[in-house]
């Protein structure tokens, strides 16, 4: 009779070996699933940055299309048709109705103690106002 084998356990890699096999090999997987995540990330906020970048060009071409359009219909040759078939009451400036503001002697210019009426009675902010205020002012 021929006697029976007897299997035994070949394998020389004991349980912390395979623990330390497995760890290592998932902290790897781990570590280049991260660095795929991150650039994806990368990749992702580039898109992003490249449709903002291309919506501000958009937006700026129309801008600049809008501003040309405006300054060809706001000229002075097509305006004033439109102004006068909306019958509105603007009249073109006439020389004799501007207020020219003489230039103060430069004496008056240093001199800060001498402050003229007009001047204390009219806030300085208004110099057409300031100028129809003082004594000898025409209109």
């Amino acid at each position: 009779m021929k006697s029976r084998r007897t299997t035994r356990y070949r394998n020389a890699l004991g349980l912390p070996a395979i623990t330390v096999i497995i760890v290592v090999v998932a902290s790897l997987a781990l570590g280049g699933l991260g660095i795929v995540i991150s650039k994806n990330r990368v990749r992702a906020l580039g898109e992003e940055q490249r449709k903002v970048e291309e919506e501000i060009r958009l937006l700026r071409s129309e801008i600049v299309k809008l501003e040309q359009h405006r300054e060809k219909v706001f000229t002075s040759a097509r305006l004033q048709p439109r102004l006068t078939k909306a019958a509105t009451m603007l009249k073109d400036l006439e020389e004799e109705h501007l207020l020219f503001l003489p230039s103060p002697p430069p004496s008056q210019a240093h001199d800060n103690t001498a402050a003229p009426v007009a001047e204390a009675v009219v806030p300085a902010a208004i110099p057409i106002a300031r100028a129809a205020a003082q004594p000898g002012a025409s209109r």
